[in-house]
């Protein structure tokens, strides 16, 4: 409960107009009066109610006032943008099952509280498989610091190995790395950066680092990393490593044989990818990190080939010959 001090009512009634109201639902000036006393013991005067409401209009709210009775309009977040940001919070990975749920929670607090009743399924968010890292937004957070001040951080990275004596020996190790940035990829959080003792990029999921501590050390520049002179554009980066290998970039050329396949190039390379045709097939060139692009093949072999170049076309011919004998034992 507040003071009962007049001063405060603009705040309270915009707290009850964002809580119980939108276009569906319209509140009373009674209403109003009653439920600002519930939630914040304060009372209200009626004949305040109205002027109030202007003054809250004045200042910008965008609140409809109606013979129904009034209702908070524009928000924040609209509830299409509210519904994305939720599902993509409920859907990921990385983030456990605890802060998942708060954090939807959160987001669904800017609706109001008919419609956060959509969101019950945010409940669920334990059934998802994945990540059940308590520190990740600890972890984030140190990382942001240590790339804001450009130093080095140290930590351990818990890969899981089936050997129990690898996998506790592997946890023990303590990495020392140059963060760069970070980049959500396929619901997955990384970090990109360089492990001191080599000159190359790598990429390591943030959920799988723990007893994370910024060094006094400066991070070493990217621009001091192979293939790395000019520097690195983080959104280029993202659209390369597709699936966030680090290994080189290669041009390649795609032979598309399916007319439903182009939908696949478009939906992983966007407009980075160049359709054309050529003798009536369809070809796409894209500029892809090799790794992912030999992963990406073998996902849609069936109605995309490798043309160029030779070598990752011979990597990926090397793959199929491997699974075709796996399978046929």
């Amino acid at each position: 409960m507040l003071p009962n001090n007049k001063k405060l009512s603009p705040l309270c009634i915009l707290s009850i107009l964002k809580e119980y109201s939108d276009e569906n639902h319209f509140l009373k000036q009674e209403q109003i009066i009653e439920k600002v006393y519930n939630k914040f013991g304060l009372e209200l005067e009626r004949k305040s109610i109205s002027s109030t409401i202007d003054s809250l209009m004045d200042f910008g709210f965008d609140i409809v006032k109606t013979r129904k009775g009034c209702y908070l309009g524009e928000r924040e977040f609209e509830k299409s943008e509210i519904s994305y940001l939720i599902d993509a919070v409920f859907s990921s990975k990385s983030i456990d099952s605890e802060h998942s749920r708060k954090l939807s929670q959160k987001l669904s607090s800017f609706l109001s509280l008919n419609d956060r009743k959509r969101y019950k399924y945010i409940y669920k968010s334990d059934q998802i498989v994945r990540t059940n890292q308590k520190q990740l937004f600890y972890t984030i957070d140190i990382l942001n610091e240590a790339i804001e001040n450009g130093k080095q951080v140290e930590f351990n990275y818990n890969r899981f190995y089936f050997d129990k004596e690898k996998n506790e020996q592997k946890r023990q190790k303590r990495y020392i790395i140059n963060p760069y940035f970070m980049i959500n990829s396929q619901g997955r959080y990384y970090l990109v950066c360089n492990l001191d003792f080599f000159d190359d990029i790598a990429n390591y999921k943030v959920e799988l680092i723990s007893n994370i501590k910024i060094l006094d050390t400066p991070v070493k520049p990217i621009t001091k990393l192979k293939n790395c002179e000019k520097g690195v554009d983080m959104a280029e980066y993202a659209n390369q490593n597709i699936y966030m290998f680090h290994n080189k970039t290669v041009n390649a050329t795609l032979k598309i044989l399916s007319e439903y396949s182009a939908e696949f190039i478009i939906e992983w390379f966007g407009t980075n990818a160049r359709l054309y045709m050529k003798d009536n097939i369809l070809y796409a060139d894209v500029k892809v990190n090799e790794q992912a692009l030999i992963y990406w093949c073998l996902q849609y072999g069936e109605t995309i080939e490798l043309i160029s170049p030779q070598e990752t076309r011979d990597e990926i011919i090397k793959n199929i010959e491997i699974m075709q004998k796996n399978y046929k034992n």
